[in-house]
């Protein structure tokens, strides 16, 4: 049953028809913010093209034998499956295809078992309780393990980004939601003090915020890649953050950060409390 869920390395090529610029200030999901023309936007794409995606996610049979190539993924049978799966998470080119959950037992519940909730040392992609599940926070912070000598594990391959090359080659990110497709662009890679993002920062006051990019961008250090350009992002903006940890030195843990760059259901919108 677990091989239906987990994908082949390198088997999935997404081809993303519907991908729009987000604005850059925004305000609390679901509701309506911004000029008018913004949201009028956002409405056709939802009146058009989205409503293809909803209408193709209802007709797929995705549990059966779920990828990404076909830019549909089918949370609703998934959640059938583990009503604790609400995403899915894929990165071309690298072996993370996967779901990603969150547990309302406890926040490391999915640290030691699988996606159908089953004992599993190699545990599943997660989110903690602090993360909303619409993917409206400032910051969301997904964990997965990376085995010893770097090799295995679910998120072994977000140390290919510590390659310069790789890197500066791969910059897409995609996030599948129920009727919904995120797209990030990854801005950052490097090895950091292994504690916890979400408890170091307070991610829901813009001041924490920017000393989260303070930290980010403050420091030129050797192994950590930097994307020119996005320097002048703000806590308006919704980043994706991917953390693991190889165990070869418990002090340190590696993270692969995004940015959003495409909302295609318009739906992205938060408050930011200064």
């Amino acid at each position: 049953m677990k091989d239906r869920i987990r994908t082949q390395k390198n088997k999935y090529v997404v081809l993303l028809a519907v991908v729009f610029l987000l604005p850059t200030f925004l305000a609390g999901c679901g509701k309506e913010t911004g000029s008018g023309a913004e949201n009028a936007d956002a409405g056709e794409m939802k009146d058009g093209q989205v409503q293809k995606i909803i209408a193709q996610t209802e007709k797929a049979t995705a549990i059966a034998g779920e990828s990404a190539k076909d830019t549909v993924v089918d949370i609703k049978a998934l959640q059938s499956e583990n009503p604790d799966i609400f995403a899915w998470l894929y990165i071309p080119d690298t072996d993370i295809d996967a779901p990603v959950l969150q547990s309302a037992e406890s926040d490391d519940f999915y640290e030691n078992h699988n996606a159908y909730q089953e004992e599993d040392l190699e545990g599943a992609l997660y989110t903690e309780l602090a993360n909303l599940k619409n993917m409206c926070d400032f910051n969301t912070v997904i964990h997965g393990k990376t085995t010893e000598d770097g090799k295995e594990g679910l998120f072994s391959d977000l140390y290919r980004f510590a390659d310069p090359e790789f890197f500066e080659k791969h910059e897409d990110v995609y996030l599948y939601l129920d009727g919904n497709l995120l797209t990030y662009t990854v801005i950052a890679a490097y090895e950091r003090e292994n504690t916890s993002l979400i408890r170091s920062y307070d991610f829901t006051y813009g001041s924490g915020c920017e000393q989260f990019f303070e930290d980010m961008y403050g420091t030129r250090e050797m192994g950590k890649n930097l994307r020119e350009g996005w320097e002048k992002i703000t806590p308006y903006h919704f980043l994706l953050t991917l953390t693991t940890q190889q165990g070869t030195d418990p002090e340190k843990q590696f993270v692969v950060i995004a940015v959003l760059v495409g909302d295609a259901a318009g739906e992205m919108d938060r408050v930011v409390e200064w």
